[in-house]
């Protein structure tokens, strides 16, 4: 059954932007300041902060339906964390080729079967981050590929069903992960529904080529 669009205001921007300036950058994020006005009439400034690099992952499922994990420490959270195999895509390519290479480094795999499995966005009341799962299938060994020298990586496969749980008891909490395990679920589920045709073809495009709205927003500012 095809989803007619949700309703959305005829003007639905209030904010009317005045300025905004770099206040960080980095290979890997950058951050700026907007000075705005509502149109309620509220005055203020919004930090934003933007991804360089694409988010991507990828719910790699073996023959016996198991998932394959990737356990490593995340700085920001001073945990250890079990998710899937994730990484960032540059804009000189798709996040295809991102993803099919982190699975390679990761986890030493590569599948024969790819297609796209999701999309949203992380948080999106503070950066225009982007995320594109995969769905893999038909896992063997690769060659030739080993992870970077900053990554300590233990790699573990998990039932499908043991790893649902696991979201539930809190235990897997990375966004990416928690995103493609509940949206293979509702497929199981019956609950299915194709990607918007251009959507869909950006899984496969590179990044620069197609950006978003929000991110296109840094091409007219200068770094610091």
């Amino acid at each position: 059954m095809d989803l007619k669009p949700l309703p959305c205001p005829e003007h639905p921007n209030p904010y009317t932007v005045l300025d905004r300036r770099f206040l960080y950058d980095s290979p890997w994020i950058r951050i700026r300041e907007d000075r705005f006005q509502h149109r309620r009439g509220a005055a203020g400034r919004y930090a934003v902060c933007g991804f360089v690099r694409t988010a991507c992952g990828v719910l790699a499922l073996d023959e016996q339906d198991r998932v394959v994990l990737v356990g490593q420490w995340r700085y920001p959270l001073e945990a250890y964390s079990w998710e899937l195999p994730e990484g960032g895509g540059d804009a000189s390519e798709s996040p295809f080729e991102a993803i099919s290479r982190e699975l390679a480094e990761e986890a030493g795999l590569t599948a024969k079967v790819w297609e796209p499995l999701a999309f949203f966005h992380p948080s999106n009341s503070s950066t225009e981050e982007e995320a594109f799962l995969f769905l893999a299938t038909g896992l063997h060994p690769s060659e030739g590929h080993h992870a970077e020298d900053d990554e300590e990586l233990l790699v573990h496969r998990e039932p499908f069903q043991d790893c649902l749980r696991r979201v539930l008891s809190g235990e897997l909490t990375d966004s990416l992960t928690v995103m493609a395990l509940l949206a293979l679920q509702a497929r199981r589920s019956g609950v299915d529904a194709p990607l918007e045709p251009a959507l869909a073809q950006r899984f496969f495009q590179r990044t620069g080529d197609h950006p978003s709205r929000g991110r296109a927003r840094w091409a007219a500012l200068d770094a610091p």
